[in-house]
């Protein structure tokens, strides 16, 4: 069971937390930070860079739940939470000494939110007599690669968990990230809290259920389309596409471990008791629009037709996140979008396998995806222009399950809003 930060903010959320463990059959629990704890670390880290830093938001969030906790069991739960707080002032002041911040030190100091978390909760549930083992990483037998705010878990982990948690007394593990084999704590990414839930219960061989603050996964993204449905079954590859065009109800590593073991994941609401969405082998109804926003636009001129082959190559090999790869015949150049964060490194990826090519990069665009639906792209494309809506290009995605379409960010809600109505009819 994987509990999400956004549905754990006040101490009646955690109480609704071990009503939902209760009533359930030897369960695992997984955690996020608390809500909004992830940001305001990264806030903190990038103002301790900078010179300065201030935990009392982190703290005062932390201590207004600890005092809600029955005053026997308080002690040993601040103890630990006191000790937590004054490592990471101790990691933010170091920081400010050297005005230095690496993808491994800042994966180390956002990790404390969920380590906080565990901490509470345990406390919580020892207030309510219920024995517990709060885990974090190599106590749960989660060992990384080093790719520091994008680690994905090694295969050895899968023996490791079970070696650590199959007989532990009701665990609460530690999302979001683990160790390399050098000991350096490595996050997952944003989401990668679903991942571990879905890993762990992989090695277990038992079902994941992942708790969000939505009904499950949507047709659309219901901030901007009021009347998108609940998908209530989708098969792996599909959730798999609407996670890597912008559903954020489940994170793409996440549906890895799972369908490698064919285990199932629910996505389901905490604050009621939907069904949610079934993610299995069985096939459902996957039609969905997505959107991402903050993508940036590669045009890099082709000098012969073998070069696509070769770029495609150097993608692969560089992991980067390609969402969009296709030749636009007018211009001669093939267009290749990924999303902004991604796009320092794979400028780079592209300096180096071409460097004699004058390589254009435009950002500011988002990638609005149809997925498993009938529409070809010229159909996507007709429809947003009827709407006076230009789009940089629309292409079938690698898969061949979606059509993307690259546009301009302005008029990005109102294109899926578009789409959603078209294929939704």
């Amino acid at each position: 069971m994987k509990f999400g930060g956004s549905c754990l903010d006040r101490p009646s959320d955690i109480k609704r937390m071990i009503e939902i463990v209760r009533a359930a059959d030897q369960p695992k629990i997984v955690l996020s930070a608390f809500k909004g704890v992830t940001d305001e670390l990264i806030r903190q880290t990038r103002l301790a860079r900078a010179g300065s830093f201030d935990l009392e938001p982190i703290e005062k969030k932390h201590r207004n739940l600890l005092a809600d906790l029955p005053e026997a069991g308080r002690q040993v739960t601040e103890t630990r939470i006191n000790q937590l707080l004054r490592d990471l002032e101790k990691s933010l002041a170091t920081i400010c000494t050297s005005s230095e911040l690496t993808a491994a030190t800042m994966d180390e100091i956002v990790s404390y939110g969920e380590r906080l978390a565990v901490q509470i909760t345990s406390g919580y549930l020892s207030s309510e007599h219920l024995e517990n083992s709060p885990l974090s990483d190599f106590q749960a037998g989660l060992i990384t690669d080093s790719r520091f705010g994008n680690a994905s878990l090694l295969d050895e982990s899968y023996q490791l968990v079970r070696d650590k948690i199959q007989r532990t007394q009701l665990p609460i593990i530690a999302g979001f990230f683990g160790r390399n084999k050098s000991g350096r704590i490595a996050t997952l990414g944003r989401g990668g809290t679903d991942y571990i839930a879905t890993f762990i219960a992989s090695a277990l061989h038992c079902d994941s259920v992942l708790f969000k603050d939505v009904e499950g996964v949507m047709s659309a993204d219901p901030k901007i389309v009021k009347d998108a449905r609940l998908l209530t079954r989708l098969d792996y590859p599909s959730a798999m596409e609407l996670a890597h065009y912008g559903s954020k109800a489940i994170f793409e590593k996440a549906i890895t471990p799972a369908m490698k073991n064919n285990i199932a994941i629910r996505v389901t609401s905490f604050l009621n008791s939907s069904s949610g969405t079934l993610i299995s082998e069985r096939s459902g109804d996957a039609t969905a629009v997505s959107l991402l926003k903050s993508v940036a636009c590669f045009k890099v001129p082709v000098a012969d037709q073998n070069m696509i082959p070769s770029l495609k190559r150097e993608i692969e090999a560089s992991h980067a996140d390609n969402l969009l790869l296709t030749v636009d015949a007018d211009s001669n150049e093939i267009l290749m979008a990924v999303s902004t964060e991604s796009a320092a490194e794979m400028a780079s990826v592209l300096d180096d396998a071409f460097p004699e090519i004058g390589v254009k990069l435009e950002k500011g665009l988002a990638l609005v995806a149809v997925t498993g639906s009938l529409l070809k792209p010229d159909d996507v494309r007709e429809i947003l222009l009827k709407e006076h809506i230009d789009v940089h290009a629309v292409s079938p995605s690698a898969s061949g399950r979606s059509v993307c379409a690259l546009l301009g960010s302005e008029r990005a809600e109102h294109a899926v809003r578009i789409l959603h109505s078209n294929v939704m009819t």
